[in-house]
């Protein structure tokens, strides 16, 4: 499922946020810290991170669904009201993380590199797919044997009900029981299932703009290429037309 596919679609040009997230989008968003440093290791920087989350996210329209916070990356699941308030969300809340890191480090430049990634994710079935994926990051990571043993992630609501003041429930993890002990029950099944099947293997969750169905994906990757190669031929015409008129 994830060979020449997809080898084709990384070779795309660079993909504007605003033709893959759609006002009332569901999202997967990650970004690496600078140099891939360790920026978000301690619990005190997590800490600031999800605090700057939930303070924002009602003002912006976003729902958050899922989370794991790794030590140079975190991980994110959720549901956008409107695309431009999505995008602003989530660079005020890293601009202001940013701020806090060189503040309490004593250090200066950048702390979020490049630009986050934000793959839309087309179905109910294929958030869970992605929600149980980033729970086993740490495992991955040979952090932990088992989520449950992991602090900083979303796994402890959607398995064992803890509250989490950040998390608003997935609709696809609602519709997985009738009661809270169901859908926990059954949520722990889908990711003991992952545990035992495919836990090592690294899925394009992040770095394609699109999560789905196989014909759904390449549909939207041809309409994206065909949307940059349209956006292109306009930005190119109207430099022409700038020199033009500016050449005596």
């Amino acid at each position: 499922m994830f060979g020449p596919f997809f080898a084709y679609l990384l070779s795309m040009p660079s993909q504007p946020r605003y033709l893959i997230i759609d006002d009332h989008s569901t999202f997967h968003v990650t970004w690496q810290c600078h140099n891939k440093d360790w920026l978000l290791k301690d619990d005190w920087a997590k800490e600031v991170y999800c605090h700057l989350l939930l303070k924002y996210k009602e003002r912006y329209g976003v729902s958050i669904y899922s989370y794991c916070f790794m030590s140079n990356h975190p991980h994110l699941t959720g549901f956008c009201q409107d695309k431009e308030l999505f995008s602003d969300f989530f660079r005020i809340v890293n601009s202001q993380f940013a701020k806090t890191i060189n503040k309490q480090l004593k250090r200066r430049g950048q702390v979020v590199m490049d630009r986050f990634k934000s793959p839309r994710i087309e179905t109910d079935e294929d958030l869970l797919k992605v929600m149980t994926y980033i729970d086993l990051n740490p495992k991955r990571a040979h952090i932990i044997e088992h989520p449950k043993d992991y602090a900083w992630t979303s796994f402890h609501y959607y398995a064992y009900g803890k509250e989490d003041p950040l998390i608003t429930p997935a609709p696809s993890y609602l519709a997985l029981g009738m009661t809270p002990q169901e859908r926990q029950e059954a949520y722990l099944e889908l990711v003991e299932n992952v545990l035992k099947n495919d836990w090592k293997e690294k899925k394009p969750y992040s770095s394609m703009p699109f999560i789905g169905n196989p014909d759904w994906v390449l549909e939207k990757n041809l309409e994206l290429r065909t949307n940059i190669q349209i956006a292109q031929a306009s930005w190119k015409e109207r430099f022409k037309q700038k020199f033009a008129c500016s050449s005596p």
